[in-house]
């Protein structure tokens, strides 16, 4: 019977997962298209000065007349990017909610793991508190690394003007030269990029995907390939890999990857 119970509860996160997962995606894909709308109608306007103004003023006020609602046409292209923002904010709480209130209790019946709270809105409030706990961690690190940075530069052209001018990439006449020193786009990381995009790979999840997207992410292919759920097959290797994956991507890797390479 707890068997049973354990795949009712999974198998219901799991299509509440994909189905929250589709609108999402959905609603992503369509603020992007309404936002470069949004951005060639302000970069017209803004280029195109007044002319443009009255251009684009005709056929708002009249071309309604015809069976065209232009006016609210252009409203709906210039608000939707912000209402679709905000929706897919709400779907993503109702994604990660939903999932771990369903998944911890198929937790519960076949693996016998403690339940965290009794309701979904227990989770809810988690995730609520976990977002303002990452904003609030992600303004400290943005700071922290503006301050390192800061000192190093400071440290570098102190050196520099010290020695007359040489540096990592050699001597050079004049002032400071930082992307010879490593501080310009060139990068050397020792291997990381290419780690936490293999890492991003395994758990099926993009490199700007945030912490709860790879979570949820590792939650659903552990519970896949899980060797006690898979009888029949060996998967603990498998699982292993997405356990590895999983814990390279941890938050501190997470920022330093968005602060490297600029992606969220």
């Amino acid at each position: 019977m707890d068997k049973i119970r354990g795949n009712f509860y999974k198998y219901i996160g799991i299509v509440i997962d994909y189905v929250l997962e589709f609108f999402i995606t959905v609603f992503s894909l369509l603020v992007e298209v309404f936002r470069s709308f949004r951005s060639l109608l302000i970069s017209l306007l803004f280029f195109g000065g007044c002319l443009f103004f009255f251009i684009l003023w005709i056929p708002l006020s009249f071309g309604s007349r015809d069976g065209i609602p232009w006016f609210w046409i252009v409203l709906f292209v210039l608000v939707f990017p912000v209402a679709g923002s905000f929706a897919i904010t709400r779907l993503k709480y109702l994604q990660y909610m939903a999932t771990e209130y369903f998944y911890e209790r198929a937790d519960y019946y076949l693996l016998g793991k403690n339940v965290t709270y009794d309701t979904m809105g227990d989770y809810g409030r988690r995730y609520a508190r976990k977002i303002e706990e990452e904003r609030k961690r992600q303004a400290e690190e943005r700071q922290r690394l503006e301050e390192e940075m800061f000192r190093r530069q400071f440290e570098a052209f102190f050196n520099d003007a010290r020695f007359g001018g040489y540096n990592q990439g050699g001597y050079r006449q004049g002032g400071y030269d930082y992307g010879s020193a490593g501080y310009g786009n060139t990068t050397f990381d020792g291997g990381f990029k290419e780690k936490y995009e293999t890492a991003a790979r395994r758990l099926g999840v993009s490199t700007d995907a945030d912490k709860y997207e790879i979570r949820l992410a590792y939650k659903k292919l552990a519970k896949k390939y899980h060797p006690d759920l898979n009888l029949g097959e060996d998967t603990t290797r498998l699982f292993q890999e997405i356990n590895a994956a999983n814990e390279f991507l941890s938050d501190e890797n997470i920022a330093r990857y968005k602060q490297m390479y600029g992606q969220g």
